[in-house]
């Protein structure tokens, strides 16, 4: 049975500012989060948002992120019933924010979920391999597409893993990742990421990812022993989602990015004892290249690979 979906009103308003639907679903989760801390749920109106008690809050919350979150929500729902005033002072919240964020992570305090980088990864690298264990052992592959939710789940953990062995490791694009034909023009026209299946190669295109705008569409040659493995999967994945989108749900369908984050923290708590995120991963990954003294070019080729610039990767990232 599907999930009824919540503040569905507030959310058809913020999808007047031309945002993606599921942007403005967070944006109104947030707004009556704030509406209901002040007490203020009954008969809310978006225009509310411009009585001080909204900016006196969100001012006063602790987590810089959950504060600049807050602020970006606000910001979204004043713009739609035209309250431009306030809005500056939101602004003068968020970027507050950000230099307090910024100076946090420079100063060497933020405490990270792993140790040594270096041999974090390497173990992160050949996980996949004990997938393949696992899959050989249960023979799941000979299931075909009798497979069941659990065992297609086993799939895509090393289907994940491998990705993450062979290519750039990336934000969470992957859950937005299908198959198509090289020769499927009217899909391959269409905003997406997808894996193109050529006659003798794949190719890996992202281009719904977080900062598009400064790289722009993004295609990466998938690996022979990725690329194996997909032709593997795709006669499976094509029978149970007709789209083709690799990671699905127990109900074959396309998987959340919500889900997947959660997918990614489960995999990890399963198989290393960490619930670690993709960001974690991100880190760990990065971390372990800038360890010693990296070229200039190899740090601006793992920067644009991953879809973040240097300045990122040495605040963010870098033990």
């Amino acid at each position: 049975m599907p999930f009824a979906q919540k503040n569905n009103k507030l959310t058809e308003q913020l999808l007047t500012l031309k945002i993606a639907r599921s942007s403005a679903r967070v944006y109104a989760s947030t707004i009556m989060g704030l509406a209901k801390a002040l007490k203020a749920t009954e008969d809310f109106k978006l225009s509310d948002l411009k009585l001080r008690k909204y900016l006196t809050h969100v001012s006063s919350i602790n987590n810089l992120t959950k504060r600049k979150n807050a602020a970006s929500a606000v910001v979204a729902g004043l713009k739609v019933v035209g309250e431009s005033k306030i809005i500056s002072e939101y602004r003068q919240v968020l970027m507050k924010a950000d230099k307090d964020y910024t100076a946090f992570l420079a100063s060497g305090k933020r405490k990270r979920p792993y140790q040594n980088a270096d041999k974090t990864w390497d173990n992160i690298r050949r996980l996949w391999k004990k997938l393949s264990a696992i899959v050989g052992s249960q023979k799941i592959w000979k299931r075909g597409e009798e497979i069941s939710p659990k065992m297609y789940r086993t799939l895509m953990a090393f289907v994940y893993l491998k990705f993450l062995s062979d290519m750039p490791v990336r934000r969470l694009e992957y859950s937005d990742t299908r198959f198509v034909d090289s020769t499927d023009t009217d899909t391959l026209s269409k905003t997406g990421n997808y894996i193109i299946v050529w006659p003798k190669k794949m190719t890996w295109r992202i281009e719904k990812f977080k900062t598009f705008r400064t790289f722009g569409r993004q295609e990466f040659p998938v690996s022979v022993g990725l690329r194996k493995l997909l032709l593997q999967l795709r006669p499976i994945t094509k029978a149970k989602n007709n789209d083709e989108y690799i990671f699905l749900n127990t109900r074959w369908r396309q998987m959340s990015r919500d889900v997947f984050s959660r997918f990614v923290g489960d995999l990890f708590h399963t198989y290393m004892g960490k619930r670690w995120t993709q960001n974690t991963i991100r880190s760990i990954k990065v971390s372990s290249v800038w360890k010693d003294s990296i070229k200039t070019l190899d740090a601006l080729k793992i920067a644009e690979e991953m879809g973040h610039d240097t300045r990122t990767a040495m605040l963010h990232y870098r033990e």
